[in-house]
């Protein structure tokens, strides 16, 4: 069955109200596995073990694998990313500080601080973007219209205001700033996790080299 909106909509029901304690341990179980090994190397024997059961009591209330994936799919995609990650930052995009520097800056540095809190939700969102179309169609549909679009007319706005180079389209503009931020994120938190790096200077860095390339300035 193709995996849609409506669907994780329903799932999400089942999320937020598990019909017992043990069906809730085996979701939260699946959702620290899915996150480390990915749907491909979870194996019901180890997610009925990490949530204290049998695997005969894990299919009681979900008869595959893919059940339970898209119960933390639902609850993943509504319940932390949608609502959370995804409202916070349309809000900040839309209310721009009085310069460019301090808005970038502080919308990346807010993004680390959501993630720093939970990582394991960026792992189990990049796994199931890589490994499932579907969810991958519904993310990048919920994005476009929730932050590109969004970010799109703010940068228009820095356009008019001329604090940013107006001959460039802002859809490149905006394309280019995702691809760093998410770099960023993904290198921190994912590649190399343990590298020391002071998180404020690095994202002051990330705006130079950024903005050198949109900056409305012209060397004397």
């Amino acid at each position: 069955m193709k995996l849609t909106l409506k669907l994780l909509q329903n799932e999400f029901e089942a999320y937020k109200n598990p019909q017992s304690e043990k069906e809730k341990d085996i979701v939260s179980a699946a959702e620290d596995i899915f996150a480390e090994l990915g749907f491909s190397g979870a194996t019901t024997a180890e997610l009925a073990k990490r949530a204290g059961t049998t695997e005969r009591t894990l299919f009681k209330y979900f008869p595959s694998k893919n059940d339970l994936y898209k119960r933390v799919l639902a609850g993943l995609l509504l319940s932390t990313i949608l609502p959370n990650h995804m409202s916070d930052l349309k809000e900040r995009i839309q209310t721009p500080n009085a310069n460019f520097k301090n808005w970038f800056i502080s919308i990346l540095k807010a993004r680390y601080d959501a993630v720093a809190k939970e990582p394991k939700k960026l792992k189990l969102l990049l796994g199931a973007i890589l490994t499932s179309k579907d969810f991958a169609e519904i993310f990048g549909q919920l994005w476009k219209t929730n932050l590109y679009d969004t970010s799109v007319e703010t940068y228009r706005r820095f356009q008019e205001k001329g604090e940013i180079r107006s001959d460039l389209d802002p859809n490149q503009i905006v394309r280019a700033s995702f691809s760093l931020g998410a770099s960023f994120i993904i290198t921190k938190f994912i590649l190399a996790p343990k590298y020391p790096i002071d998180v404020d200077t690095e994202i002051e860095s990330l705006f130079e080299i950024f903005f050198q390339g949109i900056s409305n300035q012209k060397d004397s």
